[in-house]
């Protein structure tokens, strides 16, 4: 019998996929796992590890981030301490020594520190039209105090920053991209986070001053200058005023709040 080679018409060695398909798929792969990774990490940050940080540990951290802010005394700011005392008053959870902070920036939010620590920017302050807003507002932050969102912030991007350096290097481009596309998740996170506290800020409000008027007023007029609507919002860390608003109706609807009469704001020259 004669044998008779035969040309190979087949390369078992080279794949016939295109380098590009390859290149999205071997991505894909990583970027799913970290994030697997990194959602598994962050609900043992928030269920197991942050319930058990000492708040003298919590204070030593907020003493750390109070160097980027002013902490001098005025009028104002007792005026301003003095509504947020008021509500702690009535919140027993509420275990800190918290001491409210102005910084004379024209940025409109407000944020929680570790510690105790809650600054109120010049431009949220210039905005605010009623002490029942305000004490929604701060209402809302002591809710992060409450479920220590800011604790579980510092962890998660403690985890994003460590899973995408120790992998890829911290200069890399792809870290870059997979660092974006953690924090997209992350977002989605920090929104559930956010309306978690807009409903405790509510029956804080409701405690304190027995009806809710003002509990919507920021939100509102934030919406009707908002010139982008809600899809603007689905990668972005707070929801869109809009739902915002929808939200607390529903809530105080449902609980059959009362509206009352609200207090004016007169903040000491």
């Amino acid at each position: 019998m004669k044998y008779t080679p035969k040309l190979l018409t087949k390369n078992v060695n080279t794949s016939t996929t295109h380098p590009l398909k390859e290149f999205a798929i071997l991505t894909g792969g990583i970027l799913g796992a970290l994030i697997l990774v990194y959602v598994l990490l962050g609900f043992v940050l928030e269920w197991v590890v942050v319930p058990h940080i000492p708040q003298s540990v919590e204070r030593s951290l907020g003493e750390l981030f109070l160097g980027n802010y002013a902490v001098e005394d005025s009028p104002e700011r007792q005026y301003l301490q003095g509504i947020l005392d008021r509500l702690v008053e009535h919140e027993p959870s509420q275990t800190l020594d918290y001491q409210l902070h102005v910084e004379e920036s024209p940025m409109v939010n407000a944020m929680a520190l570790p510690g105790g620590h809650i600054v109120l920017y010049r431009g949220l302050l210039d905005r605010v039209e009623s002490e029942n807003e305000l004490a929604m507002i701060l209402g809302h932050e002591l809710g992060h105090f409450a479920e220590r969102h800011h604790l579980i912030g510092l962890g998660r991007g403690l985890v994003l920053l460590v899973l995408s350096a120790t992998l890829l290097g911290d200069q890399s481009g792809i870290t870059q991209f997979l660092q974006d596309s953690l924090a997209t998740v992350e977002s989605r996170f920090s929104q559930r986070q956010e309306q978690q506290v807009d409903e405790f800020g509510l029956h804080l409000l409701q405690k304190t001053y027995q009806h809710v008027a003002g509990a919507t007023d920021f939100f509102e007029r934030i919406q009707k200058e908002d010139p982008e609507g809600p899809l603007a919002y689905f990668f972005a860390s707070h929801p869109s005023p809009a739902n915002r608003v929808d939200f607390l109706n529903e809530l105080i609807s449902s609980a059959h709040y009362p509206m009352g009469e609200k207090t004016s704001l007169d903040l000491p020259e």
